[in-house]
């Protein structure tokens, strides 16, 4: 776990291991592994007869990514934003660091510009960026917020010779009112899916990677639970008390904790960075149309909101060592330190105990001498609630990425074409793993691993697709030729002529890891 010492702004360099103290629920731990690490500037590895996700030569690299969130951030938060970036980033031109720029819109990870240390080619994309309408809209902007009369004989209500249809009125409001509830409980939930499987993408592609990372979410807030605290929030006083669906909070939780702990163990530091520079509750309902003042559920609601928002952006922060920025209306400066945190800092390690109970561990870490320490709190030992599904959804987002993966090393090349039926051709292809990338089963010399290849037009029509899974118990002289040789995978595809982007996903399904590259290919 990576750990940030500052004193007085600064690094605070030439610390030894018995500096630190470290604390697994509040018991000390022996430290396995201590490095101060000076990151250094991002390589890339090149090799044009094969493809692979292999990306440098294992040095921590200093990596700050920056993630612009459109699918829950608002028309004019994007502007704002656009503008505090291309700040930030016009004031950065002269320190030689390395940036990257990705976006989260409706279409999901889009790669805006690969690192680079020249930010001048940041601002020009930020700038061309064009304002997307988001997944999730305002809290009170909903076409719902019209006042029925209650009270047929009221003024304005025609009197009681309309009290039917005054009463048709409100009943009909308070359908329309009760459907809306479910509808905004889908979008929200499908605006924080959208958000956390992005996130979940990123974590991915940088989780083989050696060192800490930083990333940068920049947005106007998923909800942890995906608004389902408006049920709490006022909205029972209208519906007499009645029985409420929280079918959808352990799901919340779940893939919450999943993105969280993958994070995590990706070394990836986040860095909330709220896009609403100051959210004010108590005009967040006020629409000009309306002629009089929200009710006191719509308050309610929108507090829930902005507390579901904050909260989970305080969440992601502490589990990942990141730090929130909120309620500021400089996230310039915000960006300036979340950069400075990716240069200098110490790599501590410790052995859990693998008899540990699952659930949540809170990490300590204390030095004797007064400083600013910043690292995740904790981490989740439990097994996944479904490990199938979990597989399923790495595999699944492994092959709608647009980045490689790179928790398991894969190493290939097309070996050759042959004639197939219909005009069609055989494409066979190799795929390497060395024997470091690939786990073994502890007790029982489990090798476990799915490989999925799918081939997409340049429409992006899938054109082929194939997967197959080894799960078997090696022998002793097995399991030495796989840890001197690794795996060595072949198959084929068969396809029309014509040019197609080709995504190869290996799983570990030992350790959980998964590795992926994209390639291109062309059929004669």
């Amino acid at each position: 776990m990576p750990v940030i010492v500052r004193k007085g702004g600064q690094h605070l360099a030439g610390l030894a291991k018995g500096d630190f103290t470290l604390l697994q629920d509040g018991k000390p731990q022996t430290i396995a592994v201590f490095e101060e690490v000076q990151a250094v500037r991002p390589t890339r590895l090149k090799n044009n007869a094969v493809f692979s996700n292999l990306h440098s030569a294992g040095q921590a690299e200093q990596m700050t990514i920056i993630a612009i969130d459109t699918v829950n951030t608002e028309p004019l938060d994007q502007a704002y934003l656009k503008q505090e970036v291309i700040k930030f980033l016009d004031s950065a031109k002269e320190t030689g660091e390395p940036f990257a720029l990705v976006a989260i819109d409706r279409g999901g990870l889009h790669v805006l510009h690969d690192f680079t240390t020249d930010p001048r080619q940041l601002a020009a994309v930020v700038r061309s960026q064009p304002v997307q309408q988001p997944t999730r809209e305002r809290a009170g902007g909903t076409s719902l917020d019209v006042t029925p009369c209650a009270d047929a004989a009221a003024a304005g209500c025609g009197g009681s010779q309309n009290a039917e249809a005054g009463m048709r009125q409100l009943q009909q409001w308070i359908t329309l009112k009760s459907n809306e509830e479910p509808f905004e409980i889908y979008r929200d939930r499908t605006a924080r899916m959208d958000a956390l499987g992005s996130l979940l993408q990123l974590a991915q592609s940088l989780r083989g990677l050696p060192g800490r990372k930083t990333l940068v979410w920049a947005s106007s807030g998923a909800m942890v639970l995906g608004g389902m605290g408006r049920l709490f929030a006022g909205l029972r006083g209208q519906r007499g008390g009645g029985s409420f669906n929280l079918g959808g909070v352990g799901e919340a939780q779940d893939q919450a904790a999943y993105t969280y702990n993958v994070l995590s163990s990706a070394n990836i530091a986040v860095y909330p960075l709220d896009a609403r520079h100051g959210a004010n509750t108590s005009f967040a309902d006020y629409d000009v149309v309306r002629s009089d003042a929200p009710m006191e559920s719509q308050k309610n609601v929108t507090r829930s909101r902005d507390f579901e928002v904050i909260t989970m952006f305080e969440q992601i922060a502490a589990a990942t060592g990141g730090r929130p920025c909120f309620n500021r209306t400089d996230l310039a400066n915000c960006l300036k330190e979340a950069a400075a945190d990716s240069h200098d800092y110490y790599m501590l390690g410790f052995y859990v105990d693998k008899n540990i109970k699952p659930g949540w561990h809170p990490i300590g870490v204390k030095i004797a001498q007064k400083a600013d320490l910043r690292y995740r709190n904790g981490f989740l030992a439990s097994p996944p609630q479904d490990p199938e599904k979990t597989k399923l959804t790495d595999l699944q987002l492994a092959m709608l990425s647009p980045l490689n993966y790179s928790g398991v090393i894969v190493t290939g090349k097309f070996t050759g074409m042959q004639d197939a039926k219909d005009g069609k051709k055989t494409v066979n292809f190799d795929l390497d793993l060395p024997p470091e990338t690939l786990s073994l089963g502890e007790d029982d010399n489990r090798l476990a691993f799915d490989v999925v290849a799918v081939a997409r037009t340049t429409a992006g029509k899938e054109a082929g697709k194939l997967a197959s899974r080894i799960d078997r118990k090696l022998l002793p002289d097995q399991v030495q030729q796989v840890r001197a040789d690794g795996i060595h995978y072949t198959n084929k595809f068969v396809l029309a002529p014509g040019s197609y982007g080709v995504w190869f996903v290996v799983r570990d399904n030992v350790s959980g890891r998964t590795g992926s590259v994209l390639t291109t290919l062309a059929v004669p």
